[in-house]
């Protein structure tokens, strides 16, 4: 994009000293949005009669909600924090690699649930919105012979989970392999989940057993006043996160 025509902003995530007196080597991450898709947001916001604070990266504002304390450092010394793999499972799938709250690495996958609501209800004739209440209803924990409902949608109900959680596994794989290949990259020692897909009945299980990390479901401490599912349907909604 033109640069006239961009918003730019950058945070310092970390760093390696330098050799026999040359200076230090800073990591930086950057971002760039177009001038025009901000201020469509700005205004929505104004017009709701609220001053936003700032627009943030989905992935940034999922490890600032997420993650737990910690700092990285930009003196040369390695970072104490850990490295986790964070993952919103809302109608996409936000994923971002953090130590402490810096993000290392992000990128957006189509793995979520408005494509597996989409198969279900192109294979069944069902809405979207039921084909989204049956995916949560039908889960991948109970075996299907016991779950009550039509036969065949519980059957591809759950055929149409399990090859999605398939999908975001292979996806955060290829991800970590990505972030693995960069410079002095330090391998995530666990796999943090959140959003509407991260409370389906044996999901984390499935991703667990998938990647061989261990994996938690986790919501904002803002939202520890509901239940979970509600609280995960109001996790990132939008994909954006807000501060007012």
């Amino acid at each position: 994009m033109p640069l006239d025509q961009a918003v730019l902003e950058h945070n310092v995530v970390g760093g390696v000293p330098g050799e026999e007196g040359a200076p230090p080597q800073i990591d930086v991450v950057v971002v760039a949005a177009r001038r025009d898709m901000v201020a469509v947001f700005l205004d929505v916001l104004r017009r709701a009669g609220l001053e936003p604070a700032g627009i943030d990266v989905a992935a940034f504002g999922m490890i600032r909600a997420l993650a737990g304390g910690g700092s990285v450092a930009i003196d040369g010394e390695p970072p104490q924090a850990e490295t986790v793999l964070f993952c919103n499972v809302g109608d996409v799938a936000n994923l971002a690699v953090a130590r402490g709250r810096a993000c290392l690495f992000t990128r957006v996958s189509d793995s979520g649930l408005e494509a597996l609501a989409e198969s279900l209800a192109s294979a069944t004739g069902l809405t979207y919105e039921h084909a989204m209440q049956w995916l949560s209803y039908v889960g991948l924990q109970r075996p299907a012979e016991q779950i009550e409902g039509d036969p065949e949608v519980v059957a591809e109900a759950r055929k149409v989970l399990e090859e999605g959680v398939q999908r975001l596994v292979d996806d955060l794989r290829l991800s970590l392999d990505y972030y693995s290949a960069q410079e002095s990259a330090v391998p995530a020692e666990r796999v943090v989940l959140s959003g509407p897909g991260s409370v389906i009945a044996g999901f984390a299980s499935l991703v667990e057993s998938g990647l061989g990390l261990p994996t938690e479901t986790h919501c904002p401490p803002a939202l520890a006043g509901f239940d979970a599912a509600t609280a995960a349907r109001l996790t990132m909604p939008l994909g954006l996160a807000l501060e007012s």
